[in-house]
């Protein structure tokens, strides 16, 4: 006799299941103890069942942050409705960005520290566009390059300088702790006035 269909909430329960397994393997061992073989014991699945919910397991570990990171994302839209001015838009949003990272570091070293294992399947690499916060700061950097505030310079070549600055300032404190690195938080203004002011038209 053929098994029973799962329903759609079955199915979910499975996938939450498997997604907590791997939550926890991460927190207790680190990203070296993510295989599919760990997380289906873990989950009490076979492997089989994980990539029925999961392309790849770098989709499985990224999955454990989707909703949150979503979360962040509309805070950014809603942030950069609030200021016409290009450049204020800027420096606000690399403000609230860099905010998030000192108050989430958890959700911060799970998507953006994330070092993928040589084991595990390297993604087709996509636009900067394809991503809220870089794509927010394009259009500012676009519209401040139209009123003459910014260098005239490919936008997304500006953008991941800035971006690649703002992560520096998050990320070495975090995985240089042996060096006396001051804290994100109270290099924050400078690191943003030190980035726009790289980028601004006039040099200033």
């Amino acid at each position: 006799m053929a098994r029973p269909k799962a329903t759609p909430e079955q199915r979910e329960e499975v996938r939450r299941g498997i997604q907590q397994a791997a939550a926890e393997l991460y927190r207790s061992e680190g990203i070296a103890a993510i295989s599919a073989r760990s997380v289906a014991r873990k989950a009490g699945v076979s492997v089989g069942t994980i990539y029925t919910h999961f392309s790849d397991l770098t989709a499985l570990m990224q999955s454990l942050w989707t909703g949150r990171v979503e979360r962040q994302n509309a805070k950014f839209r809603a942030l950069a409705q609030q200021y016409a001015d290009p450049s204020e838009r800027l420096k606000a949003l690399m403000t609230a960005y860099l905010s998030f990272g000192v108050d989430n570091v958890d959700l911060y070293r799970g998507v953006f520290l994330f070092v993928r294992p040589e084991s595990h399947e390297t993604p087709d690499a996509e636009p900067l566009q394809s991503y809220a916060f870089p794509a927010l700061l394009i259009e500012a950097v676009h519209e401040g390059q139209s009123s003459g505030q910014f260098v005239d310079a490919p936008p997304e070549t500006l953008v991941q300088i800035l971006w690649s600055g703002l992560h520096g300032c998050l990320a070495l404190p975090i995985n240089l702790d042996r060096v006396a690195f001051m804290p994100a938080a109270e290099m924050a203004e400078g690191t943003i006035k030190a980035l726009v002011r790289a980028i601004a038209a006039s040099g200033d």
